[in-house]
Parts: C-alpha cells; sequence; structure tokens
C-alpha cells in the first residue's frame, strides 16, 4: 500500500522530479517553476511522478504549433536571456523538443552554458532517453563541480534506469551541497517512503513544508506519511484541509480514496471521492482512466461486503491468508537491505 498510494503523486517526482519525477516525487504533474529556496533563482521542477509523462502521444503535435507559431526561436530577440526564458517556459509546458532546440542554440553561442545544459537534461529526462542526461550531466558537472542541482538530475537519471542505490547516494551528495534544494529533498522523501522508511520520508517532507508551507506535494506526502504510521483518520483530515484551500485536486482526491479504500476500509466514502474525481472531467487521461478503474473495484468490494460469507468466500479469505504467509521471507529481504546498505555507505564515500 505505501509504494502503491505513494507512486500517485511521487516525483515532482521528481525533479524531479526534476522532480524532474513524481518524484518527484518528484511527486509531481506537470513540470513547474518555482523560486529556489533563496528566491535568487527560478528552478524548473521536472518530476518523475508518471502523470508528468503521460501526453508523449500529444508532444510532437504541440511541439509544431508552437515552433510555428514563432514560441522556439523565432523571436525577434535572440540574446541568450531570452531563448532560456522560452527554454525553461517549454519545460513547463511538457515541450521537451522545443526546449531542447533553445537551449542548444544558447550553446552553439555559449557552449559553457550551465543553465542551457541543465535544460537539456530536463529535457532528456522527460523523453525518458537516459544516456543523453547522463553525457549531459556529465559535461555540466566539469564546468560546475559544486552545483547541487546537476546532482539532484544524475539522481533521476539513475532511478529511471533503476539504480535507486545510486540515485540516493547522488541526492545525498546535493543536500551536503546545498540542504534545502526543493526538488531533492521530494525526491528522496517519495524514495524513502517506497522503501519503507516513512519516519525518515516525513522529515524530508517537513523540511520542504518549512521553506515553501504551501507546497502540495509535500502536504500530501506527509499525510500519506501519517496513513503509513496508523493515523488513517488524521491522514483523511489533513487532505479535507488542503481540498478546502486549492477546491476540488484530482491528486488529492486520489489519494483520499486510497486511504479510505485501503486504510479504513470504508468503501462507500471510497467511492465518494473517486465520484468526486470523475466530475472534474476528463483533462488529464490518466487521473480518468484511474478513477474509472477504482470505480468498477469499488462496486466489486461492495458487493462483496453486503453478502454473507459462502463456502467459496471462506476459500478465498483461506488463500488470502497463505498468501499472507508469505511474510516469513522478511528476514532474507532485511539481510539484503543490509548487503544494499553498505553498497551505499561505499558509493556514498565515493561522492564525497
Amino acid at each position: 500500500m505505501r509504494s502503491r498510494s505513494f507512486n500517485q503523486f511521487s516525483a515532482c517526482l521528481m525533479l524531479f522530479s526534476v522532480g524532474i519525477l513524481a518524484v518527484g516525487c518528484q511527486t509531481t504533474r506537470r513540470p513547474m517553476a518555482m523560486k529556489s529556496a533563496d528566491s535568487s533563482s527560478m528552478i524548473v521542477q521536472v518530476s518523475d511522478d508518471k502523470r508528468s509523462l503521460m501526453w508523449s502521444g500529444q508532444n510532437t503535435a504541440k511541439d509544431k504549433a508552437t515552433r510555428d507559431s514563432g514560441f522556439v526561436t523565432k523571436s525577434s530577440d535572440n540574446s541568450i536571456a531570452s531563448l532560456q526564458m522560452h527554454a525553461e517556459l517549454a519545460l513547463v509546458g511538457h515541450l521537451p523538443k522545443a526546449a531542447s532546440e533553445n537551449a542548444r542554440s544558447i550553446l552553439r553561442a555559449d557552449f559553457k552554458n550551465v543553465r542551457a545544459l541543465k535544460t537539456l537534461i530536463k529535457a532528456a529526462l522527460l523523453e525518458k532517453n537516459h544516456f543523453e542526461a547522463q553525457t549531459f550531466s556529465e559535461t555540466a558537472l566539469i564546468l560546475a563541480p559544486q552545483d547541487a542541482e546537476i546532482y539532484s538530475l544524475q539522481g533521476l537519471v539513475q532511478l529511471q534506469l533503476n539504480r535507486p542505490l545510486y540515485a540516493r547516494a547522488l541526492w545525498k551528495k546535493s543536500l551536503s551541497l546545498d540542504p534545502l534544494h526543493i526538488p531533492t529533498l521530494m525526491n528522496l522523501g517519495v524514495l524513502m517512503f517506497q522503501h519503507g522508511h516513512s519516519a525518515t520520508a516525513g522529515a524530508h517532507f517537513d523540511k520542504v513544508l518549512a521553506v515553501v508551507p504551501q507546497h502540495l506535494d509535500a502536504q500530501v506526502g506527509r499525510a500519506l506519511v501519517l496513513s503509513a504510521q496508523g493515523n488513517a483518520d488524521s491522514a483523511v483530515a489533513l487532505l479535507d484541509s488542503i481540498l478546502k484551500k486549492t477546491g476540488e485536486n484530482a491528486l488529492v482526491l486520489e489519494n483520499l480514496a486510497l486511504i479510505a479504500r485501503d486504510r479504513l476500509k470504508d468503501y462507500p466514502r471510497a467511492n465518494a471521492y473517486v465520484e468526486r474525481s470523475l466530475a472534474l472531467g476528463k483533462s488529464d487521461r490518466r487521473v480518468f482512466e484511474t478513477a474509472v478503474g477504482m470505480k468498477q473495484e469499488l462496486r466489486r468490494l461492495m458487493s462483496a461486503q453486503s453478502k454473507p460469507l459462502n463456502d467459496e468466500s471462506l476459500r478465498e479469505l483461506a488463500a488470502s491468508g497463505a498468501e499472507q504467509s508469505g511474510s516469513v521471507t522478511d528476514a532474507a529481504a532485511r539481510d539484503a537491505s543490509q548487503s544494499a546498505s553498505s553498497e551505499l555507505s561505499a558509493m556514498e564515500e565515493s561522492l564525497k
């Protein structure tokens, strides 16, 4: 449940992400622009959350329309500052090709421009081009070896390559350079939650909220931590309070439905949240499909809940109990985790 619930929002991913994730954790729908912790600059955060990456089928048409309108490089002012602004707006609009074109134009004029290289990394992450993102990040680190954001982006590359230990080590390095780097805190919080470290995840979300009190993904993350720690009622109360401030929000409603279904076993209540999510319309295909699927499952659960137990139901319960007996493998999993921790410690030392 922890992993399943939290995957619904993580990882402005990530950035995660970006968050760029989702993911951002990083996590967490479209890429978004936000101020840095010291308010000195803007950060385009790209999430590793799948909901940020669901529009790949629409990108070609959007990119063409953008270029035709002169958004990419047809501006009369081709200064580096203008190109960078267009590149970052393209990322926020989920137009990685347009962002890349502008960033490459900058690099043709200034091949040491680290900001343009970061844009190329983020665009490559959005397009799941891991090796290109890695190449750009290595080049950027040569030019700016103490830049926390570059290490954060490298961590997202490793996460997309299914190397969570490397991702965690890189995010630790990022935070050693900038302890208040919001995308990194979110990404690391999501990763810790997904691997069962709720208290550690909650500490990262709290740090984000100390800097940005209205950070939606961090608020949802804090609620999911409460739920995972056995305080489902408190989690629901927190998410309901968020809805009162933000209005109907698909991310919050989806997690409320999951908590009501999986933690509280209150299927009618979960169904009510799903209905409210569906009432928001089909603007987000993934949200709509998830809500439809959950509604069908809740119908089945409510139907089964209203029926008396018969022989078939008892057999299903027995089979469920047999599955739970598989928890005897937890000791082996802990041994593997300890081995992984040793490997991680070695990697972290090499990054210092």
